[in-house]
């Protein structure tokens, strides 16, 4: 039987690839979004690598999951969370896609959506 922590991180692994699918991003969108290498996506993809607890990655992958999340519940669907993401975002002074790549703009874009659930 798998440790608790073990399954965990095969359920975040599973949906931050699954978020990244829903929005639109590559497997070096992933990475970036991770601060990993490829491999590292490409491993999680196939389930051969975990995310571990109380690490940078774990907590960016939470964020991103996170985002998919909130932009599914504001804009409907992928379709629409994709362009989203895409799109030049006046407030954000930036495409919300770019600013995923690194910590700071993913909290950015996270706390956006959460400041404005209401104007979705």
């Amino acid at each position: 039987m798998r440790s608790t922590s073990s399954a965990e991180s095969t359920v975040l692994g599973t949906a931050f690839i699954r978020a990244g699918e829903g929005l639109g991003l590559d497997d070096t969108d992933l990475a970036a979004v991770l601060d990993e290498h490829v491999s590292t996506v490409l491993l999680l993809r196939q389930g051969h690598e975990l995310l571990r607890p109380s690490t940078e990655s774990w907590s960016r992958a939470l964020l991103l999951v996170e985002v998919y999340q909130a932009l599914l519940a504001a804009v409907g669907n992928e379709q629409n969370a994709r362009k989203w993401l895409s799109s030049e975002n006046r407030s954000l002074r930036s495409r919300p896609r770019g600013l995923i790549k690194c910590r700071a703009g993913l909290e950015q874009v996270v706390q956006y959506l959460a400041a404005n659930r209401s104007l979705f």
